[in-house]
């Protein structure tokens, strides 16, 4: 019988090894330096850790600032880099604004990850434009 992932905000984010994976992943050993990568205050990382959970514009930033998998960030599993097509440039270190909104509880570890490609896609191709 296949399992079925558990909806955004149990299991799949409350593994514990997420948040070192996020550490790993931005090259940061403390609170502090992963909050000045991630753009978020010190406390956003202690909340986290408290709650078990990565934020999904965390994924986001590991995403288009260093290619990182967001299924990797969450479950271990799979590349831990995902490829970038060979005629999409970088994004500018430059950050844009950030509207934090929480997943419905029905959402999947699949469709969250496929909604944070898809803001990263968007964000690119705006980066492209503008």
């Amino acid at each position: 019988m296949t399992e079925v992932p558990d909806p955004y905000g149990r299991a799949a984010l409350c593994d514990p090894s997420a948040l070192s994976r996020v550490f790993e992943a931005a090259g940061c050993r403390t609170q502090s330096e992963l909050a000045e990568f991630l753009g978020v205050r010190q406390s956003s990382i202690s909340d986290a850790k408290k709650r078990g959970s990565v934020p999904a514009d965390w994924l986001l930033t590991l995403l288009c600032k260093k290619w990182i998998n967001p299924t990797w960030v969450l479950t271990g599993q799979g590349a831990r880099m995902l490829q970038p097509s060979e005629h999409i440039t970088p994004m500018p270190e430059k950050s844009a604004p950030i509207v934090v909104r929480c997943p419905p509880h029905a959402c999947t570890t699949d469709e969250l990850v496929q909604e944070v490609v898809r803001r990263a896609v968007r964000l690119i191709a705006q980066s492209e434009d503008g």
